[in-house]
C-alpha cells in the first residue's frame, strides 16, 4: 500500500465517521437560518427617533430561533448534543453587545445604516456556508 491509497482510505473514513456522526441537514435549513441571523444582525442598526428595545429584541428572538430550529432539526435526527466552545460564546456575546450597545447610543447617526446592512449579509453567507456543509450533494472534493 503505497501514501497516496493509505491517504485515500483515511480520507474515506474520515468522511464515512463524519456522515455518521452528524447527518446532513435538510435542503430548507441553511437558507432559512442564514435569513434569520443576518436579518438579526441588520435588525441592530441605529434608527432616527425610534427609541427602546423593539429592534434589538426582536433581533435576538430571530438569532435564538435560527438557532433553536438547527438544534431541533438536530435533535430529531438522534444527533448528539456539542458543547459550546467557551471562545465561541465569548465572542458571540461581545458581538451581540457591541452591535445592541451602539444601536441604542444615541448620539449613534443613521449614516452607519449600511455597515450593520452590510454585516447582515455577511453573518448570513457564513451562516449559509457553514450549514451548507452538512446537505447531501454539497460535497467538495
Amino acid at each position: 500500500m503505497d501514501a497516496a491509497e493509505t491517504r485515500s482510505n483515511l480520507g474515506q473514513a474520515r468522511r464515512s465517521h463524519d456522515a455518521s456522526a452528524r447527518p446532513p441537514l435538510p435542503l430548507w435549513v441553511p437558507p432559512v437560518c442564514a435569513v434569520m441571523f443576518g436579518a438579526a444582525v441588520a435588525l441592530q442598526t441605529p434608527r432616527d427617533g425610534m427609541p427602546g428595545l423593539t429592534a434589538p429584541l426582536v433581533g435576538l428572538a430571530l438569532a435564538l430561533g435560527a438557532y433553536a430550529l438547527v438544534m431541533g432539526v438536530r435533535a430529531r435526527q438522534g444527533t448528539p448534543k456539542r458543547r459550546v466552545s467557551p471562545a465561541a460564546l465569548a465572542a458571540a456575546v461581545v458581538g451581540a453587545a457591541v452591535f445592541s450597545t451602539s444601536s441604542l447610543n444615541s448620539s449613534s447617526t443613521s449614516d452607519l445604516r449600511w455597515l450593520y446592512l452590510a454585516s447582515g449579509v455577511v453573518v448570513a453567507g457564513i451562516v449559509w456556508y457553514r450549514l451548507q456543509r452538512n446537505v447531501p450533494g454539497s460535497e467538495r472534493s
